[in-house]
């Protein structure tokens, strides 16, 4: 019989996510190059609960791999380091820069560490991080 972790469902993603007035889409695209995971315009509604933006939004998003959640958030960091300077040039012009990380478990209890090379490439991003953590409670 094996321990409740080796069957506990685990996903998540981390994102870079862009929210601003009249926001470029294309030229955020090619400066990052990468290929947005969602656009929407101001008053365009999110496909949970229908709500509206109030500002336009790009997100990028880099799927969580097995049961790691820093591990998508070193992999958007590394993809996106080479265009950092573009991503300070949005954040001092006054656009709502952040990162996101989003993890989902269906264990009772969370736990995950964030070695010191992430934590240091975190803060050459020069925006906030924010975490969205769901646990179902123990499910399994």
């Amino acid at each position: 019989m094996g321990h409740a972790v080796d069957h506990a469902f685990f996903s998540g993603d981390a994102s870079l996510i862009i929210r601003g007035e009249t926001l470029d889409f294309d030229e955020i695209t090619r400066s990052l190059n990468v290929e947005p995971a969602r656009c929407l315009r101001k008053g365009g509604k999110v496909s949970v609960g229908g709500k509206k933006v109030s500002k336009d939004f790009w997100m990028y998003r880099v799927k969580m791999r097995g049961n790691d959640p820093v591990g998508s958030l070193m992999q958007l960091l590394k993809e996106l380091e080479p265009n950092i300077g573009y991503i300070h040039h949005l954040s001092d012009s006054g656009y709502d820069v952040c990162l996101r990380m989003y993890y989902q478990s269906e264990l009772g209890q969370i736990y995950f560490e964030m070695p010191n090379e992430l934590q240091a490439l975190i803060a050459k991003f020069k925006v906030r991080l924010e975490f969205s953590i769901l646990s179902w409670g123990g499910a399994v």
